[in-house]
């Protein structure tokens, strides 16, 4: 599976891809954890990102992970706050020190606020009897599951991690975790 990404075009270095959520914590990523003992190997001296919230909408786990890059000397480059955590003297920048504290913060409360927001609309609609959720008998059954997701069951099989499996089939980890379950429970 290849894809070509027009944002990428024309720069130099290694692509570390990581398609989870931003709760997951930075190093627990498959691809982040990769990039973390490449830069403690010293291979790497920039990373760049979209935006400081790519690093984790967890302030405190964004902070400690831009924090780790600058004790290794890596530079953390953020396009859309536009700016760098190291100095060209290699010193960490002391004002992007703090706008990543308050950025990494604000994130953190956006992400929050729009989860409370979503329970509350959830809990509003079930009130006037608009949300019903999943319609019963509307979910396959473990061996159903099993036959429509018969590649994931391959993976599964040969020994594939969950997210492994997931990348290798083009399928969602909570897919391949109910495929695993389904499994477990007909074993």
């Amino acid at each position: 599976m290849s894809k070509i990404f027009p944002q990428l075009e024309g720069k130099e270095g290694e692509v570390y891809w990581d398609k989870v959520s931003g709760m997951v914590a930075f190093e627990d990523r498959e691809d982040a954890a990769r990039l973390l003992a490449d830069a403690e190997k010293g291979k790497i001296d920039e990373v760049e990102v979209h935006s400081i919230d790519r690093l984790g909408r967890d302030a405190i786990n964004a902070l400690q992970t831009i924090k780790r890059f600058t004790e290794l000397g890596v530079n953390v480059k953020s396009k859309k706050e536009g700016l760098n955590t190291l100095l060209d003297n290699g010193d960490q920048n002391p004002v992007a020190k703090l706008l990543v504290s308050v950025l990494s913060t604000l994130a953190e409360i956006d992400y929050n606020n729009r989860r409370e927001a979503q329970r509350e609309g959830i809990a509003r609609a079930k009130a006037e009897g608009k949300y019903r959720g999943r319609a019963n008998g509307s979910r396959l059954s473990d061996i159903d599951l099993i036959e429509k997701h018969s590649d994931i069951v391959e993976e599964l099989n040969r020994g594939e991690s969950i997210r492994r499996t997931g990348r290798l089939t083009e399928k969602s980890k909570s897919t391949v975790q109910r495929v695993k379950k389904a499994l477990e429970r007909l074993v």
